[in-house]
This record gives structure tokens, C-alpha cells and sequence, in this order.
């Protein structure tokens, strides 16, 4: 739980050093990128630091790729 508060108390200071520059300058895109990849992070590194268990990305690339390649395998007859 500690480890958790961190992570997130870290995060805050770094979006609170960096967001109101971007803001300011009225960077909407940019703004609404970096703070979806804080949270992503945020979220991963939560994941990281208390340990727990989290599939591995190739099970989502063999979840897409199975499809297709069942449907190329139809389409051409092997």
C-alpha cells in the first residue's frame, strides 16, 4: 500500500510540474497525450511495485494474429 501511495504521490508532482506549462501554452493535443501516458504509466508502475500478476503482451498478439491467419489460411486453401 505504501509503495502504491508513492507511485501515485510521484506521479501527481510530476504532472503537477509539467501540465500547467502545456496548458499555458494551450497545447490541447499534446496535454491530452502526455496525461494519457502518465496515467498509463502510473497504472503500470502500480502493477510493478506491489507484484502482481499481468498477462504478458504477446497473449493479446497471438489473440489478433489467430483469426487472421485461420482466415488467410481459407482464403488460400492451405
Amino acid at each position: 500500500m505504501l509503495l502504491t501511495l508513492a507511485v501515485i504521490v510521484v506521479a501527481v508532482i510530476i504532472g503537477w510540474v509539467d501540465l500547467p506549462g502545456l496548458i499555458r501554452r494551450k497545447e490541447w493535443r499534446e496535454t491530452a497525450v502526455y496525461s494519457a501516458m502518465l496515467l498509463a504509466a502510473t497504472v503500470f508502475a502500480v502493477i510493478a511495485s506491489n507484484l502482481w500478476e499481468f498477462p504478458s503482451p504477446l497473449y493479446i498478439i497471438m489473440w489478433i494474429y489467430d483469426p487472421v491467419n485461420h482466415l488467410l489460411a481459407r482464403l488460400t486453401g492451405t
